[in-house]
């Protein structure tokens, strides 16, 4: 993949309106039958990102793949919220707007996130109620709903916020990791499976080796942790297991756990995930679409419960 986000060109138009037409068709697809409609975002909306220096495009290999518009404050429709309120309602800040890429052109959202807060730490974002595919992918990379606004013909969004306090995503095979990031890993898991909970049992269960390991830092501190299991290792089903968050009730457990499902479907192609999950976390994984699939059993000392996960 040789993949860059450079400036639009009105010589672009052509290949970026392609993007809009293809990212609407998904939109379609997905369910979400309302956003976008009466031919926008129409070029002369394109035109205008990119004579405000907002409009890029995103290239793989030399053909455009994606498009976002990413503009300074102030954004008009954002002046007021409602049912809640902006993270940070002084700094100056970044909106995205306009996000759209080609069906096969996957991991999009990571390679725009990374470029715009590497130019802004204070980046605002909306999105349609129906977009359940923009909703997760913004979810998934940190943002904070913060309420509705309206745009100038009346229709409702949802509104993200999120302020650079991003941390980091590390996605490895057991082979890949280094022995340092080894044992911190596993340091963490005892520090909180065992010493934490106070609950003596085998951590080193020989599942790792096949396993792809994901964790998130934050200033080099591990902050959540997850791994992913093939069918017929820790489970007979692929599975997530050895979730942690070490700093709680700032999404980074929701954060893992999305970041965990997009990597069982990337490394093992899942169609359907399991977990074991301590009874009182149940609503935690119901939120990002696991449902209980079991009565309750012991493990470890501790009441658990089977949940699953399914692929629309």
């Amino acid at each position: 993949m040789n993949r860059i986000i450079r400036e639009a060109k009105l010589t672009d138009m052509t290949s970026i309106m392609q993007v809009m037409d293809a990212a609407k068709k998904i939109m379609r697809q997905s369910g979400n039958m309302r956003q976008w409609g009466e031919g926008y975002p129409s070029e002369a909306v394109i035109m205008s990102d990119i004579e405000k220096g907002g409009g890029f495009v995103i290239e793989d290999g030399g053909n455009v793949v994606g498009y976002l518009a990413f503009l300074p404050s102030p954004e008009p429709t954002y002046q007021k919220i409602y049912d809640g309120n902006w993270l940070d309602d002084e700094k100056p800040y970044h909106v995205i707007h306009r996000i759209a890429s080609l069906p096969d052109a996957h991991g999009i959202f990571s390679s725009i996130m990374n470029f715009c807060f590497a130019r802004e730490s204070n980046i605002r974002i909306d999105t349609h109620r129906d977009n359940a595919i923009m909703q997760h992918n913004i979810e998934k990379h940190g943002f904070t709903y913060c309420g509705i606004i309206y745009l100038a013909n009346g229709d409702e969004r949802l509104a993200f916020q999120k302020l650079n306090n991003e941390p980091i995503l590390h996605k490895k095979s057991f082979h890949e990791l280094t022995v340092d990031e080894l044992y911190e890993l596993l340091r963490v898991r005892s520090e909180v499976f065992v010493v934490e909970q106070d609950c003596v049992y085998q951590d080193l269960d020989g599942d790792d080796q096949k396993a792809i390991h994901l964790w998130l830092t934050l200033a080099d501190k591990v902050v959540a942790l997850a791994r992913v299991c093939p069918a017929g290792t820790h489970m007979s089903e692929i599975s997530i297991g050895r979730v942690i968050t070490t700093e709680r009730g700032k999404g980074y457990g929701k954060q893992i756990m999305l970041h965990a499902i997009d990597a069982a479907i990337e490394y093992f192609q899942a169609t359907h995930i399991d977990i074991e999950a301590q009874e009182y976390a149940k609503g935690f994984y119901e939120s990002v679409g696991f449902k209980q699939s079991s009565d309750t059993f012991m493990l470890d000392g501790i009441p658990h419960i089977r949940m699953t996960w399914k692929k629309d």
